[in-house]
């Protein structure tokens, strides 16, 4: 454990084997240039030089404020490299920048083994691992696992097993392969989260803030997963705001930022030395991690310019302890994302599906409270549907029926990417998948619970109420009621891929509003001025109305029976479509119409999507 005691500058050691207890001698890593046409396991080293990055302070000023300001370093393969400072420092920044999830206005030069870094290229060599866990909550370990093994490898069956086996029993997951992520404690969620993106064997790894929420024996163990993929020749990269003294102790290069300046690059063991150089001395038995927090921080005198200038930015490499380790590859060749959209798409689908028939409150509830909404409303309306006295509660039926079903579906996928944001912002941008692929994968896992769901509910609604007993016009209102709720999901996803969860609840309700008040059900287009009538045909609701009132009531369907002695006024059922305005509905024209409302909606939800990533990842 380190104190604060003094040291003197060691240009080379040897690292300690904390799996036997010995030490050995080993050879430097050999620095293979960053071949950006292939994926095999190679060392990574990272060099950056004059980084700087601002941001605006405000949407409605150009005044920028300065994160990053010229910083250098050099993170080297078969290093645990920890990135600390104070809160609001630039750690997480810098950290981003590296990933290459922050690419806009950065200035300076980022290397790879002495070449320009390729943003894209570079991505498929790393994972980055965030400080929210974000995984599958729903899914064993095992299953997790399998899944991301065949999004990533293309290799057998048996040969993936034996990846996932090797790396489990390495993390110490193995005891836990049947255990639902959710059921995890956080150390092992962490674990799972670094196993995860093992199965492709990246050389360089990020991960933000490792130990956050974890106690300090968890934490230890952690930093030690993170020493021993380093000892493999890997290059790992974290960031760690108040280390502890064990922890402190297990760094390989410590590199300090406060203020967006690097205020010292090297070995955890030279601190001390380095803070005594410039007249501050930290307390006997004290943490040098504390010491160094407080000094960045203030509480000891301004003295970040002199912390800064001296270390020249990170640039100054006296403090630096040089590594020299074995290579151990024990997970085999990076192997890149090399199989198609249709199985991404058709392992996407298993994951939704596995997920779906646990999520009780998603699925069940949603097909239960479905087909109790349709036996209650049904019994209330029971038998309506045949007598003519009673058409227009009948006609009220229907517009009950298609705005329960349009908020349902609606409400179901609001605020679906809000919430699967997290996750598909972590698995997206370590490359387990195409962004059209998971589109495609999700909205096809969900269309089977989405038509049980409506047709449970139609077909309870339809015999309760009275309609024909007619196979045709059962049809008919059921693909009517299928597409209103198909174009419903479609604006969800839509609002929900555009804001936040709390903006997406309130404006969903509210971007429906006019489309219903548009449907003919409430006014129709006879009764508005002659140039508002185009609005009627902007509404999805007007054309599923249209199919609903041409099902019922259309068709030569004969006179219908009524209930009243004296008389009926619409016991012709022509006289019904004339006075709601269907007289020339075509049906099929209608629900080609809300065939393309779904198609187009879908495609502006797909690159809302997209273009929310891409902000995120600039």
């Amino acid at each position: 454990m380190y104190i604060c005691r003094e040291r003197s500058i060691s240009h080379h050691f040897v690292l300690k084997d904390n799996e036997n207890d010995r030490f050995e001698t080993v050879l430097r890593c050999e620095q293979k240039p960053f071949d950006q046409r292939k994926s095999t396991f190679h060392t990574m080293n990272i060099t950056f030089a004059d980084l700087s990055y601002s941001v605006r302070t405000s949407v409605f000023t150009k005044e920028r404020k300065q994160l990053l300001s010229n910083v250098c370093g050099d993170f080297r393969s078969g290093e645990l490299t920890a990135i600390m400072g104070p809160s609001g420092a630039g750690k997480s920044t810098l950290m981003d920048i590296l990933a290459g999830i922050t690419t806009l206005n950065v200035t300076g030069s980022i290397q790879v083994n002495g070449i320009e870094r390729d943003v894209a290229t570079f991505r498929r060599s790393s994972a980055y691992i965030m400080q929210d866990d974000n995984l599958q909550v729903l899914l064993s370990v095992q299953e997790a696992m399998d899944i991301a093994a065949d999004l990533k490898l293309d290799i057998s069956t048996h040969d993936k097993q034996r990846v996932i086996n090797g790396i489990l029993k390495e993390l110490g997951l193995d005891v836990a392969r049947q255990t639902l992520t959710k059921c995890l404690s956080g150390g092992q969620r962490k674990r799972l989260s670094i196993a995860l993106e093992l199965i492709s064997n990246p050389p360089i790894m990020f991960l933000d803030e490792p130990t956050s929420g974890l106690d300090s024996v968890t934490s230890h163990q952690c930093f030690e997963l993170m020493k021993s993929l380093a000892r493999q020749g890997r290059t790992i990269v974290c960031t760690v705001h108040q280390p502890s003294a064990m922890i402190f102790e297990m760094i390989d290069h410590l590199y300090v930022i406060a203020q967006g300046h690097c205020v010292y690059a090297g070995s955890p063991a030279n601190v001390v030395i380095y803070l005594k150089g410039l007249g501050l001395r930290c307390p006997t038995y004290h943490n040098p991690a504390d010491y160094l927090l407080e000094v960045t921080s203030g509480e000891h005198g301004d003295h970040l310019t002199q912390l800064a200038n001296t270390s020249a930015n990170g640039k100054r490499h006296e403090w630096r302890k040089y590594s020299v380790m074995s290579i151990d590859h024990k997970y085999g060749s990076t192997i890149s994302n090399a199989i198609g959209s249709w199985r991404q798409i058709s392992t996407l689908m298993r994951c939704n599906a596995t997920k779906l028939s646990r999520d009780k409150i998603l699925t069940y509830a949603r097909l239960s409270i479905s087909f109790f909404v349709a036996l209650l409303t049904g019994t209330a309306c029971y038998g309506q549907g045949k007598d003519a006295a009673n058409v227009l509660y009948n006609i009220g039926l229907l517009s009950f029926t298609e705005q329960f079903l349009m908020f349902l579906s609606m409400n179901n996928s609001l605020i679906f990417f809000s919430l699967e944001l997290p996750t598909l912002r972590r698995e997206y941008f370590n490359r387990w998948y195409t962004l059209h692929s998971y589109f495609l994968a999700n909205r096809l896992a969900d269309l089977p619970i989405e038509l049980i769901a409506i047709t449970s509910y139609s077909v309870v609604i339809y015999f309760l109420s009275g309609q024909p007993h007619d196979s045709t016009r059962l049809g008919m209102f059921l693909l009517s009621l299928v597409l209103v709720c198909l174009v419903s999901q479609a604006i969800g996803l839509l609002i929900g891929a555009c804001f936040t969860v709390r903006t997406a609840a309130i404006l969903g309700p509210i971007a429906v509003v006019p489309a219903m008040l548009l449907s003919g059900f409430f006014v129709q287009p006879q009764d508005v001025q002659r140039p508002l009538k185009w609005l009627f045909d902007l509404s999805f609701c007007k054309y599923a109305r249209d199919g609903l009132i041409y099902a019922m009531y259309g068709l030569d369907r004969p006179r219908m029976a009524c209930s009243e002695t004296e008389y009926c006024h619409f016991s012709s059922p022509k006289v019904v479509l004339k006075a709601f305005d269907a007289t020339h509905v075509n049906y099929w024209f209608s629900m080609s119409v809300m065939c393309g409302f779904y198609v187009v909606l879908n495609a502006m939800a797909y690159f809302a999507l997209r273009l929310r990533l891409k902000i995120q990842f600039q």
